[in-house]
């Protein structure tokens, strides 16, 4: 199981959001998903996630994407693809593993919730899943990429008895 270094921001605390969902998110993200290799890691794996707010996340988006507008995710990836490549192999060689940093905005992803009609928990649920799997090397900005993202992300929201969220 990967280690989740949590941090909650005020916003999330009325959402029904928080450890015990960031975890299984993760967890099935990456036993139903992505790399199965991780579900027993050989050395310890951990990520940070963040349950921020949209100042915080703007501020992010702005610094780092030139993007000066919030968002409701954004990824920090620590590894390259050679890292990732070398972490699926069993060849990398660290005492440990950082994937990276994950941040939501609580307030985007609360009126994106709304608009779909689903509770705040499902769709940062699916935030955390997208997220993550930006951590393990899987983008969207080619067609063929996105189709392959997005199947992967309803596989694990499905795994967890949620509901696609593209098909609306």
């Amino acid at each position: 199981m990967i280690d989740v270094d949590l941090t909650i921001g005020l916003e999330w605390g009325k959402s029904g959001f928080g450890q015990v969902e960031v975890e299984k998110a993760v967890d099935v993200v990456v036993r139903f998903a992505a790399l199965p290799e991780l579900a027993d890691p050989v050395v310890p794996v951990s990520v940070s996630i963040k349950l921020s707010d949209n100042d915080e996340v703007h501020a992010l988006n702005r610094e780092w994407r030139e993007k000066d507008k919030p968002t409701n995710v954004l990824s920090f990836p620590m590894l390259d693809d050679d890292e990732l490549d070398a972490l699926v192999e069993g060849t990398y060689e660290a005492p440990e593993i950082m994937l990276g940093d994950v941040i939501l905005a609580f307030g985007i992803c609360e009126a994106e919730a709304a608009e779909k009609d689903i509770p705040v928990a499902h769709h940062a649920t699916h935030l955390v899943i997208h997220g993550m799997l930006h951590l393990l090397g899987y983008d969207h900005i080619e067609d063929d990429e996105a189709e392959a993202m997005e199947a992967l992300e309803v596989k694990a929201l499905a795994s967890m008895g949620l509901h696609n969220p593209y098909s609306d």
